[in-house]
């Protein structure tokens, strides 16, 4: 069963008892109310005829001096009861055991002259006769030298037909407030449980492997509140999923590349592994033989050399300290001097930074792979500009005027064992995998690596320091542009 199903079952059950224990308690407070009230005007009506016959004893007494007649008193109680017998009001009178007088219809049967009563005491019930209720009142009537007994009964019909009518009267205003309840509260909860059946889609989109579902619930309760968690939770997801399918992807593509790598040189020894087998070779051949199996062998030792840094620098903790930008810059020119000389390539270094924090040898590294990216991108007798500067945060910059990149390779140069130019990287020594191990150390500071590159025009690498990693007097931090 569903919830709104047992929020409506149970909430109309509540109901339910609510108005039928009102209804029930409202009938019986009603009927006590109107039997107090014939009660009260019954012996109200009985002391006063209770009293007029005591008065006509009385008067007839200090009148004659005798007992008044029996039909005298007969006389006088036909009179109370013709005027009461409108009302439903039935009267008897009795002295000692002689019954004087009586117009009540059915046989009594409690005695009108009891003799323990006080002579002002009453004694009322309410009687069943005939499947139908009487008010019975009776007494002692004290008169002269005798004792009189007065009985009076009220039909108590009309009251309890008025009690059945407002009974009736509950039930059927109870049915169509249950019936009118149980269609609104079917639709309010309908609608007030519809925030969980959209989520419980959404959930179940999510599970079957949708995760761009987002939903929208209008308002500031808590059903809002969770719709805006479940967004934020299924983007969280989707960034997840998303970050894991190019996590694979850049995996499968690592060993699709590696393998790639590995197999040209691997071909390459095994060619001339059988070459040398030939007992016909000649030394010079053997010799020519040996030098390129070694090549290759270099070759892969250097990739086995640059994965094992990748590995390295990803899992690494950095060595803070103070580097002077000014003297890290010409630490890379010594270091590539060789190089520049061999394409006399001019390297134009600028600093006005006066200082960093980071590690030295590893952003040593990050130029040094840098720089040597460009001197292949660029042509004899050209230059270079490496510059540490201050644009917001602290810069340090690689700029070339070579070959340049396209946007597609430009999005693609730091992905492991890319190549902008195959036959070139090849032929340099290159493995694709310098500017993926810049991108990591460039990380590991908190800074992004950006290139900015134009076919035929040159490159230009940028190293943003955007963390308070730096010193404050640099500037404000990235956060505060």
């Amino acid at each position: 069963m569903k919830f709104w199903q047992k929020a409506f079952i149970g909430i109309l059950i509540i109901f339910i008892v609510s108005i039928n224990i009102s209804s029930y308690l409202t009938s019986k407070h009603s009927f006590s109310l109107n039997m107090q009230r014939d009660k009260n005007r019954a012996l109200g009506e009985y002391h006063f005829i209770r009293n007029g016959i005591l008065e006509a004893i009385n008067s007839n007494y200090y009148r004659e001096e005798a007992e008044i007649p029996p039909a005298s008193m007969e006389s006088v109680m036909r009179s109370y009861a013709n005027y009461y017998r409108k009302q439903d009001v039935f009267l008897e009178l009795k002295h000692s055991n002689d019954l004087l007088f009586t117009n009540i219809p059915f046989s009594v049967p409690y005695s009108t002259g009891n003799e323990e009563l006080d002579w002002n005491a009453v004694e009322l019930q309410v009687l069943s006769i005939n499947e139908k209720r009487y008010l019975y009142i009776s007494g002692r009537v004290h008169g002269q030298h005798q004792d009189y007994a007065l009985a009076y009964v009220r039909d108590l019909s009309e009251l309890y037909d008025t009690h059945s009518q407002l009974i009736r009267y509950l039930i059927t205003v109870s049915a169509s407030v249950e019936i009118v309840l149980t269609l609104v509260l079917l639709l309010f909860l309908r609608k007030l449980t519809q925030p969980i059946r959209i989520m419980q889609t959404a959930t179940r989109k999510i599970s079957s492997g949708v995760y761009d579902d987002r939903i929208s619930i209008p308002g500031k309760d808590e059903f809002h509140d969770l719709a805006e968690n479940f967004n934020q939770m299924a983007s969280s997801i989707q960034e997840k999923i998303t970050e894991l399918d190019k996590n694979a992807q850049d995996k499968q593509r690592l060993v699709d590349n590696l393998a790639h790598e590995l197999r040209t040189p691997l071909t390459a020894i095994r060619g001339y592994g059988e070459y040398l087998q030939n007992a016909n070779a000649s030394e010079q051949n053997r010799i020519k033989a040996t030098g390129y199996i070694i090549s290759e062998t270099d070759r892969m030792q250097n990739l086995a050399f640059k994965l094992l840094d990748l590995a390295l620098i990803k899992n690494s903790k950095l060595d803070v300290h103070r580097i002077i930008p000014s003297e890290l810059l010409h630490q890379i020119r010594l270091v590539l001097a060789p190089k520049l000389k061999e394409k006399s390539i001019k390297l134009d270094i600028h600093s006005s930074l006066n200082e960093l924090s980071g590690d030295f040898i590893l952003l040593q590294s990050l130029l040094v792979n840098l720089v040597d990216n460009a001197v292949k991108a660029s042509t004899e007798n050209s230059s270079i500009h490496l510059s540490a500067y201050l644009d917001i945060v602290p810069i340090l910059e690689v700029k070339d005027f070579g070959c340049g990149m396209d946007e597609e390779q430009t999005a693609l140069v730091c992905e492991p064992f890319y190549r902008v130019d195959t036959a070139r990287s090849r032929s340099s020594g290159g493995i694709g995998l310098g500017l993926s191990l810049c991108r990591e150390i460039a990380h590991l500071h908190g800074a992004q690596l950006k290139i900015y590159s134009c076919l035929g025009k040159g490159t230009s690498v940028q190293i943003l320091f955007t963390t308070p990693l730096q010193p404050s007097e640099n500037s404000v931090t990235y956060k505060d542009v």
